[in-house]
C-alpha cells in the first residue's frame, strides 16, 4: 500500500535502501558477535593470566624453600668433610704414636737381651 503511489524509480531505490539497511543490519549483528567473542577470549585469558602467576608465585616459593635445604645440606656436608678430615688426622696421629710406642717397647725389649 505504500508503494502504490510511487514510481518504479522511488520503488528501486526504496529496495536499494532496505536492502542497504539489512546489510549493515547483519554487519552489525557479526561486529557485536565477534565482539562478545573477543571479550569472553579476554577474560578467560585474563583468568588463566592470573592462574599461573598464582602458580609461578607458588613455584617462588617452593624455589625458596629448595634452596634454604640446599644450603643447609651442603652446610651439613661441609660439616662432614671437616669432621672426617679430621677423624683421617686423629687416626695417623694414633698409628704414628702406636708406632712410635711399640718401637719403643721393642727397644727396651731387646735391649734386655
Amino acid at each position: 500500500m505504500k508503494y502504490r503511489g510511487l514510481s518504479e524509480d522511488e520503488r528501486s531505490e526504496n529496495a536499494l535502501l532496505r536492502s542497504r539497511i539489512d546489510e549493515q543490519s547483519q554487519l552489525i549483528m557479526t561486529l557485536k558477535r565477534r565482539s562478545d567473542e573477543a571479550t569472553q577470549t579476554a577474560n578467560s585469558l585474563d583468568k588463566q593470566n592470573r592462574s599461573l602467576a598464582a602458580e609461578c608465585e607458588q613455584a617462588r616459593g617452593d624455589v625458596t624453600v629448595h634452596m634454604r635445604r640446599c644450603d643447609t645440606l651442603e652446610s651439613r656436608f661441609n660439616d662432614l668433610a671437616s669432621n672426617h678430615r679430621q677423624m683421617i688426622e686423629v687416626s695417623l696421629i694414633h698409628f704414628l704414636l702406636s708406632s712410635i710406642v711399640l718401637n719403643y717397647r721393642l727397644r727396651i725389649c731387646y735391649q734386655g737381651f
